[in-house]
């Protein structure tokens, strides 16, 4: 069996963490109604990039991928790519590594596009 690095450990522990935070909050939403509003939008009436993010995961439950992608489109493609960065950075940050140049391209072209979307969404172009 081979030993996990440091950073390794970190990232599956993030990862089960993450994963099991998420399906209490979805029982907890299921049965309660209860689920934390978006900061964002209730102090500026606008959305912010991930409004909707929520909802797109409780439709993606049912497996319903239509309503999760209207719940937030940007979202549904990209947040497999959010979690691997996540991911990725904590590994490399856990053995002590410095991230490579393309990994801040991607972090920020997330971040851009995200700033994009948000900006889109809240002129009326993604209904």
């Amino acid at each position: 069996m081979t030993k996990l690095s440091r950073g390794g450990r970190h990232a599956v522990i993030l990862a089960v963490a993450t994963a099991a935070l998420g399906i209490l909050y979805y029982f907890v939403i299921r049965n309660t109604g209860f689920s934390l509003p978006c900061i964002f939008r209730k102090f500026t009436g606008l959305k912010c990039p991930t409004c909707g993010i929520t909802h797109m995961f409780m439709a993606l439950f049912k497996l319903d991928f239509k309503a999760a992608f209207n719940y937030n489109q940007l979202m549904f493609f990209l947040w497999p790519f959010v979690g691997a960065e996540i991911l990725f950075i904590t590994y490399r940050g856990g053995n002590g590594m410095d991230l490579p140049k393309w990994n801040y391209v991607m972090i920020y072209l997330f971040v851009g596009i995200s700033i994009v979307f948000g900006i889109m969404r809240n002129i009326g172009v993604f209904a």
